[in-house]
């Protein structure tokens, strides 16, 4: 007998009008994400959030890895989405019966736990971004991108109030980053001849280290224009720049070169030359044990960060100042007369001339 490779959704009569059910589900799993986006129609119902009841052929769930884990049902639709299930929402409804967790303590309860599994769900299928798309009234909290600020607090389980059924209110893009905080190791771990192990998982780098780095750059900028330090951005860093003015979907650091006699300038460099520093904000300046670079993390622990890399300008050559490797390459001190500037993350950056033949000089 053939399966029926469908799901039937049968909703409850008590179900609130004023909140729209069906969700949309993408799985980015290369760049670790997942987004929920309300939807209107059932045709796209990937995940049905108010109370109903799933119909479903014995056969399917015996294609699923796992079809009753916890968080269910999310879970069981998303496995659902991954196998090519298609579901159907029965124009009928059930009728209600005895109410469950109608007390405030089990309601707590109840969330505290749904809380832990979607934690857990998350960490299954190395989920570090979730992205919601739904219609409600905009509030300040609306307006910022969680999780961005390097808090740990995450808003991590959908509930039946996730999306107005009014779709005539404003789409609301909500995001969360798991991972990658002040008080936990980078996501990026140990990296084998300049390759995460996530490229050898075809993967990307995981957004919440992305969203670090950058913040990371930011300050270290903010740091060197204040107090006039002559800089560049270099390396694979630059590249990407010239070509897409965002960082590499494959980054994990960020090189900027600077003239090395202006470090004295730089009150977080100067005290990281004896030992490392924690500047008011968070960030970590530590002098390399491989050479006398520098580099500025996000933290003591987490050290997704950008390289400092001192040069000294002899006459018309530029040479690398104590330290080594394919980043030590000397070059004419006519590209950085005059300096120039290219688009990066937002900002404006001090970058040396003719960068195409710069980088590839430095075959890069």
């Amino acid at each position: 007998e053939e399966t029926v490779r469908r799901l039937v959704i049968v909703p409850f009569a008590g179900n609130m009008k004023s909140f729209s059910s069906c969700t949309q589900i993408n799985l980015d799993l290369p760049n670790w994400t997942i987004q929920y986006v309300a939807v209107n129609s059932s045709d796209k119902c990937d995940l049905y959030l108010q109370k109903h009841a799933i119909l479903v052929d014995v056969g399917v769930l015996k294609e699923l890895p796992d079809p009753f884990v916890s968080p269910f049902p999310e879970m069981f639709y998303i496995q659902a989405k991954l196998a090519g299930i298609s579901k159907t929402v029965f124009p009928q409804t059930f009728q209600d019966g005895r109410r469950l967790f109608a007390s405030y303590h089990t309601k707590q309860r109840r969330t505290e736990i749904r809380r832990r599994q979607f934690k857990e769900l998350y960490k299954k299928l190395q989920i570090k971004r979730i992205i919601r798309r739904s219609h409600k009234v905009i509030t300040k909290s609306d307006t910022k991108e969680s999780g961005g600020g390097g808090g740990s607090h995450h808003n991590l389980v959908l509930d039946t109030q996730f999306s107005s059924s009014n779709f005539s209110l404003p789409l609301v893009t909500e995001i969360d980053l798991i991972g990658c905080e002040r008080t936990t190791k980078s996501c990026v771990g140990t990296v084998y001849n300049n390759r995460p192990f996530y490229i050898y998982l075809d993967k990307h780098t995981p957004p919440c280290c992305l969203d670090k780095l950058k913040t990371t750059f930011n300050h270290v900028l903010e740091e060197f224009e204040n107090v006039g330090i002559r800089y560049w951005l270099d390396n694979q860093a630059l590249r990407t720049a010239i070509e897409t003015n965002h960082l590499h979907p494959d980054a994990y650091e960020i090189d900027i070169s600077f003239n090395v006699n202006d470090l004295e300038r730089s009150n977080a460099m100067k005290k990281s030359q004896n030992k490392p520093y924690v500047d008011n904000e968070g960030f970590y300046w530590i002098k390399a044990t491989d050479g006398h670079y520098f580099k500025v993390q996000f933290s003591k622990i987490n050290q997704i960060g950008v390289n400092l890399l001192p040069f000294e300008i002899n006459g018309n050559e530029v040479r690398p100042s104590g330290f080594f490797g394919w980043k030590a390459k000397e070059f004419s001190a006519d590209y950085l007369h005059p300096m120039s500037t290219v688009l990066f993350l937002g900002k404006s950056v001090m970058c040396p001339n003719n960068v195409r033949e710069f980088l590839d000089f430095k075959n890069v």
